[in-house]
């Protein structure tokens, strides 16, 4: 098991990394953690897979609360935040309880905000089961629910106590979450580390279809370089923003199509495609680079309706998003494999052109 340190001044955590760890979970809680009662949020699908191993790894003094909520960015709403709530105080749920976020990226994100606001804060763990909550969503203490208008809009900054990846959980993944968490991967290939990307050019297909190998290196690369950035941005005031590539355009496509119809990961790898041709067509990519990015790409297939595809909605949803400033579209882009730049753009032009890449 490695241990990767997410160095904030704060809030510093660990992240533990595996494969096969789940019997080292008790002596790792029990070593950041005394609370009495634990409450663990999960979807049915995962909890019926891990839920009692992961109960069985608690102490056995302690007061646990279940509580499911159903799979999909759906989930992440007042609704299920209200409901937490309430089934929190019913359950007496003390500032000194802990809850354990048991899923992926939606359970994470909506148990961190429930933790983030419960008697204005309680700790929570991470234990992320997807590729994408292990290589991302998990890591830096962003938490949250989506409105309407648009994805994350509503949430907080809560760091968890420490994160808890076992690759082992990835073995009962479809291909599909998998494909999904692929798209965070190589955005930190994208604009940090020409290593990953060659990595990504030899062994894609082999984390596609699940090699336990690979996939545990990739998210030890990953989850390192995440702490990295964070460590040096924890509230996403400059350089965390590139770990948003692809994001910008790739919020706007999943609130567009429909968060059940365009998964998240599915949704960043669209929306890096746009990145990628904004890049080309502006002049910030050169051609040999941006064939070498899209035919990457184009190795993790994204199945979606091009008739969705309705630019101007689109170029709407973007001035939502949460990184606009003086009402000029923030865009992280590369302009060489490993190398990002942050470009304010009011150009719609330029976002349209980009956005037909998916036509």
């Amino acid at each position: 098991m490695k241990k990767i340190n997410v160095n904030i001044t704060d809030n510093s955590y660990p992240i533990y990394v595996g494969q096969n760890i789940l019997d080292d979970f008790a002596e790792v809680f029990n070593g950041h953690i005394k609370s009495k009662q634990i409450a663990i949020i999960s979807s049915a699908n995962i909890f019926a897979l891990y839920g009692k191993e992961l109960k069985q790894r608690l102490p056995s003094q302690c007061q646990i609360i279940e509580h499911i909520v159903p799979d999909g960015e759906q989930t992440k709403s007042i609704q299920f935040l209200q409901e937490l709530w309430t089934a929190l105080l019913e359950n007496h749920f003390e500032r000194s309880g802990t809850i354990i976020a048991l899923g992926g990226g939606v359970i994470g994100d909506l148990a961190g905000f429930v933790a983030a606001t419960y008697l204005r804060g309680i700790n929570f763990v991470q234990v992320p089961t997807t590729l994408l909550a292990q290589v991302d969503s998990s890591i830096g203490g962003k938490t949250g629910i989506n409105h309407p208008l648009g994805k994350n809009l509503i949430g907080a900054f809560k760091q968890p106590v420490f994160v808890f990846s076992d690759v082992a959980f990835l073995r009962s993944l479809p291909e599909e979450e998998i494909r999904c968490g692929m798209g965070e991967v190589i955005k930190y290939a994208f604009f940090g580390d020409k290593d990953l990307f060659s990595y990504l050019e030899n062994n894609i297909e082999k984390a596609l279809s699940g090699d336990i190998d690979v996939l545990l290196h990739l998210v030890d690369v990953s989850a390192r370089q995440k702490a990295d950035v964070v460590a040096q941005d924890e509230k996403e005031a400059g350089l965390r923003m590139i770990l948003n590539f692809g994001h910008t355009f790739g919020h706007a496509l999943e609130a567009e199509f429909g968060y059940s119809n365009l998964k998240h990961g599915e949704a960043v790898i669209l929306g890096m495609k746009c990145a990628l041709e904004y890049s080309k067509n502006t002049g910030l990519m050169d051609i040999e680079e941006y064939t070498r990015g899209i035919n990457l790409l184009e190795r993790v297939p994204v199945k979606y309706d091009k008739n969705n595809i309705k630019i101007d909605a689109l170029v709407e949803r973007m001035f939502l998003d949460k990184k606009v400033v003086d009402k000029n579209i923030r865009l992280i882009l590369v302009d060489q494999i490993g190398s990002y730049v942050i470009k304010d753009e009011s150009e719609l032009n330029q976002i349209r052109t980009a956005f037909e890449v998916l036509i």
